[in-house]
């Protein structure tokens, strides 16, 4: 039951990396060391298409990029390595992201986390800023098709007994700004390196900070009211 019956929103369903976490950094600087370690150059062009996953995407990008040397999944799982290794040591919020997950928290609004990263590189990152906030977690391990497919949304706001349509959804890359649009739930996009698509649910806003649960209601006072 939410204290904060003002609040347009039954729940509220968190990507991960570069929204939750300020793990893209970490993926891409993980990138560049696995891909010179193979004599590749990975530009930032690189990095910007390979943003948001899923996996199989990436690696087969990577594979491409070293003339197709290696058998599929193998870069991935050795970027998943190195990931699972740097997220277990620690990693940060983005800003703004801890302050608005801890309102969210006490406002007692159920809250899931869909990401398109493996489970084990969900579990490090968990293990670095708790667990405690979500009642449900979805991986690319735990659904048929990942983002930018709709599935892990839509499994998420079944799992929490929610409509999705009455959900937000918090994003950062192309590939889950689609899924989130396809799910049908409203979405507020966090363009970081690349443009973001548009929608008659969306919301762009340059970070979460300074962004408290009546000026995120406010974010989406017309697009609920339309």
């Amino acid at each position: 039951m939410l204290i904060n019956s003002t609040f347009p929103f039954e729940a509220v369903l968190w990507d991960m990396d570069g929204t939750l976490i300020d793990s893209e950094p970490i993926w891409i600087e993980e990138e560049h060391r696995l891909m010179q370690s193979l004599g590749v150059t990975w530009s930032d062009e690189d990095a910007k298409h390979c943003l948001g996953g899923p996996l199989e995407r990436v690696d087969a990008y990577m594979r491409s990029r070293v003339n197709g040397s290696h058998e599929p999944l193998e870069l991935a799982f050795l970027l998943i390595d190195r990931m699972i290794e740097r997220l277990s040591a620690g990693v940060s919020f983005t800003v703004g992201a801890e302050k608005l997950l801890q309102s969210m928290h006490r406002e007692q609004l159920p809250m899931a986390l869909v990401s398109a990263s493996t489970r084990k590189i969900m579990d490090a990152a968990l293990k670095s800023i708790g667990d405690d906030f979500f009642s449900f977690t979805c991986s690319a391990d735990d659904v048929a098709l990942t983002k930018p497919d709709p599935e892990g949304y839509l499994k998420a706001a079944e799992a929490l007994g929610v409509d999705i349509e009455r959900t937000l959804i918090i994003e950062d890359s192309i590939t889950g700004m689609r899924a989130a649009i396809d799910s049908g739930g409203y979405v507020l996009g966090l363009p970081h390196l690349t443009a973001l698509p548009e929608g008659e649910k969306v919301v762009h806003r340059h970070s979460l900070d300074a962004l408290d649960l009546q000026s995120l209601a406010g974010l989406f006072h017309t697009k609920i009211a339309s």
